[in-house]
């Protein structure tokens, strides 16, 4: 019995996901539009307040001027979602606190944004979620969980622009629109994955659920050992930017 161990255990990881699939493809949803609500300060649920509040004033420490804070609903299932939205109008840099609620828990993460005229957007955030779907061509992304302070991020995604996107010009938004272009992003990411075959807008027309593609994709993606090793790749990638980023700066001050 011990000897064929591993059939045993092949087998169970086959089961498992063959359930992740079945539950994924039949309860996962994302919202087709986004129309977040502002809410001031004072108004947020006490959990969310003490994730996005003492932020506020260490982004305007930075120079990033308070758009709002953003109730931006349920855009996955039994997930709501809060921002805080930032923006730097003297490099046209924005910026986000976002927090989000489900059943787990609440869980938080700080970013900041550019977006080119080339169509590129650099992201550089301290989310440790991977997403489970493919992500956008034209927009690099990196995660730094273990940052903690904004002014450290902030650092990191300056020298990342000058890294990947040198001798490109970053665009601004409207004054007064600046929210726009995170509910771009939002509403943009099903139709994407539904140009792409992962996901279908749903009958009422409110959201997009999973194809059988998009839910074998995000099973695979979600359990281990994909997990594990989808984050140990991560880590490793993100540890080499970092190590070339400090030798550039090094390199740098050197020349001097």
């Amino acid at each position: 019995m011990f000897d064929n161990w591993w059939l045993y255990a092949c087998g169970a990881i086959g089961l498992l996901h063959l359930a992740g699939l079945l539950v994924v493809r039949s309860a996962y949803r994302f919202a087709a539009k986004c129309d977040p609500v502002e809410i001031p300060t004072g108004e947020l649920p006490a959990t969310v307040a003490s994730h996005i509040v003492p932020r506020i004033v260490e982004m305007e420490h930075l120079g990033f001027a308070a758009v709002g804070c953003y109730d931006c609903g349920e855009l996955s299932v039994q997930t709501r979602i809060y921002v805080a939205y930032f923006c730097n109008r003297a490099y046209n840099h924005f910026a986000n606190v976002t927090a989000m609620v489900s059943p787990r828990g609440i869980s938080s993460y700080f970013e900041f944004s550019t977006r080119f005229s080339s169509a590129l957007t650099i992201e550089t955030n301290t989310n440790s979620v991977l997403p489970l779907t493919p992500g956008n061509p034209a927009v690099r992304a990196f995660r730094f969980p273990d940052i903690r302070e904004p002014k450290t991020l902030y650092e990191m995604h300056r020298h990342l622009l000058a890294k990947h996107a040198e001798g490109l010009f970053p665009q601004g938004e409207p004054a007064g629109q600046e929210m726009k272009r995170w509910v771009r992003t939002a509403e943009n990411y099903g139709r994407r994955h539904e140009k792409i075959g992962y996901m279908v807008l749903a009958e009422d027309g409110t959201s997009y659920r999973l194809t059988w593609k998009g839910a074998f994709l995000v099973a695979l993606r979600g359990l281990w050992p994909t997990s594990l090793l989808r984050r140990l790749h991560e880590h490793q990638a993100m540890s080499a930017e970092r190590r070339e980023l400090e030798n550039r700066e090094v390199a740098a001050l050197q020349k001097v």
